[in-house]
């Protein structure tokens, strides 16, 4: 099995880093709906709302983050999440 590409993702709240590593996929809660970002998305610029960032990493392992407003960038395989708060949680533990 190939493995899948992947990216680099900083998050970072407005009074500390929270998170740098490698990541296959993160989904975003965008101004206007839920985003999605793979390896090799077009270039982007949005801002962000309240909600909840979820991170996979190339093992499968997935992270949580509840953040409030701010935004993202994406390009060049680089993405940046800029939030006012940010939150580590568990994905492990929610109920479906």
């Amino acid at each position: 099995m190939a493995d899948k590409p992947t990216f680099s993702v900083n998050i970072v709240a407005a009074d500390r880093p929270v998170w740098s590593g490698v990541a296959v996929e993160v989904s975003l809660p965008a101004s206007e709906g839920s985003m999605g970002i793979l390896a090799d998305h077009e270039p982007v610029m949005t801002a962000t709302k309240d909600g909840l960032v979820k991170v996979t990493e190339p093992n499968g392992n997935k992270k949580g983050y509840k953040v409030t407003d701010g935004f993202i960038a994406f390009d060049e395989n680089k993405l940046v999440v800029a939030v006012e708060t940010c939150e580590e949680t568990s994905l492990n533990d929610s109920a479906e």
